[in-house]
């Protein structure tokens, strides 16, 4: 599943927001702390973390002598206020408007 970017906001594809005769649904997110949105949570401490909530695990080397690793992300959403998600219906997703590039 590869991330597209249009005009600086991720999309990201799922099989969880259903597409049919051209239309889908949106989930809006604001997110950060200081803007009452969605934050993410991640639990400290965790065997072989190399980051925050995230755990690599050496599981052996096969005959062919290809490592394998066991690699999970552990992480929770929060969110802060009810107004920090919302969702649109029938979105029409081949239309859209192609704005000029005038701001940065």
């Amino acid at each position: 599943m590869r991330q597209r970017d249009r005009r600086g906001i991720p999309v990201v594809p799922s099989n969880k927001v259903p597409l049919a005769s051209g239309k889908t649904k949106v989930l809006l997110m604001r997110v950060g702390e200081q803007r009452q949105g969605v934050v993410g949570l991640f639990q400290p401490g965790l065997s072989g973390e190399r980051s925050p909530g995230l755990s690599v695990r050496f599981m052996g080397i096969n005959r062919s002598a290809i490592a394998s690793y066991l690699v999970s992300l552990y992480c929770s959403l929060a969110v802060l206020t009810p107004d920090a998600l919302a969702v649109l219906d029938d979105v029409e997703v081949g239309k859209f408007h192609e704005y000029a590039h005038t701001y940065r």
